[in-house]
């Protein structure tokens, strides 16, 4: 199930919306990413548009790619891990991790879920730069 994400208009509810391949006019999202506190960022909720009442809690570090999918009984679904060179002990760049899946989990979703959290993770340092330069010394 390849995935396409798409930010919803701007609301205080941050909340992304996947589609199945590349959105086309009138399909509807199979899911949306929101996040569940606002003032901590700690962690973000997915609902299954498609399954009301099915819904995934993602929880940890995405920025430092160490998380977790959860099912609504705190299963874990999949995990996001840094991907580590064994020979060297070396810990990879964040653009290389490792993402494991339990048997069944649906890996295209997954991946969908990681392209939508990597955007909302460089959302956040956007506005987290942007903030932090409000007063800038140059013009680009």
């Amino acid at each position: 199930m390849p995935t396409h994400p798409k930010k919803k208009r701007p609301s205080l509810h941050q909340r992304w919306e996947g589609f199945v391949g590349e959105r086309s006019e009138g399909q509807k999202p199979i899911f949306s990413v929101k996040r569940s506190s606002i003032i901590g960022r700690c962690g973000m909720i997915v609902e299954m548009l498609n399954n009301p009442g099915e819904e995934y809690q993602i929880e940890g570090n995405f920025g430092q790619r160490s998380c977790k999918i959860l099912n609504a009984r705190k299963e874990s679904m999949a995990e996001i891990k840094r991907k580590v060179d064994a020979s060297r002990k070396v810990v990879l760049g964040k653009d290389v991790f490792l993402l494991s899946l339990k048997p069944g989990f649906d890996g295209a979703f997954a991946m969908g879920l990681v392209l939508v959290i990597d955007q909302i993770h460089g959302d956040d340092y956007v506005q987290n730069y942007y903030e932090a330069e409000a007063f800038p010394t140059t013009h680009r």
